[in-house]
């Protein structure tokens, strides 16, 4: 996981290549933007921890703000990450099918951990989610946003998810990197609420390849 702060906003992220995060392109990004890696609690530092700057960042050209379409963001980090136990590569995937309805799959972020909740959690935290068919995940979200094939839907009935501050972090469906944290209802962590995911199709790998080979 990397944790990618500016300023007081906080978001998710994967390392893909050892200078490369892959996050949402929601998360804002500027000059003052840092990456750290190897974190597990925030406050903590410990001599795994790394921090680097932004030195090139690359929403995808097709990202919409309102409708949350193709939600996807690559940082060039300042440096090379020295891996280690805490700190290593999310393989991309290399199979794109769709997962079923009723998968269990894992997420992580440093987010706040109650609705109304100021404070977010200083430790990762992860949850398992089951994976929501579409139809019903459009059904929840169909008077406000379009739900598309590119992206992948999770439940829970036991009221958890993801939630303010865990935006670009990793959905990860049988051991394989399948999304990246878009958007979710109002009430985190809602029973049953429909949590959205940017789903890691062969043409956002596509786009993924293609941009992390540009040079500055």
């Amino acid at each position: 996981m990397a944790l990618v702060r500016t300023g007081p906003s906080l978001c998710g992220g994967t390392l893909i290549k050892d200078n490369w995060v892959l996050t949402a392109a929601a998360c804002k990004v500027d000059k003052t933007t840092t990456v750290d890696l190897g974190v597990h609690s925030i406050k903590t530092m410990n001599k795994l921890r790394q921090q680097f700057k932004v030195v090139r960042s690359a929403p995808h050209q097709k990202f919409d703000q309102r409708s949350y379409a193709n939600n996807l963001q690559l940082l060039q980090l300042s440096g090379k990450a020295n891996f280690s136990y805490a700190v290593n590569v999310l393989p991309l995937p290399s199979k794109y099918k769709d997962i079923k309805p009723g998968t269990l799959c894992q997420t992580a972020g440093w987010g706040i951990t109650a609705y109304n909740g100021k404070q977010r959690s200083d430790k990762l935290m992860e949850v398992s989610l089951t994976v929501l068919d579409r139809m019903k995940c459009k059904d929840q979200w169909k008077s406000k946003i379009k739900v598309t094939k590119d992206m992948i839907c999770t439940s829970d009935k036991g009221k958890r998810g993801f939630c303010n501050g865990d935006s670009g972090g990793p959905l990860i469906c049988n051991r394989i990197f399948t999304g990246v944290v878009s958007f979710g209802p109002l009430i985190c962590g809602m029973e049953n609420g429909a949590n959205v995911y940017t789903r890691l199709t062969s043409d956002y790998i596509k786009w993924i390849k293609k941009e992390t080979k540009k040079r500055i």
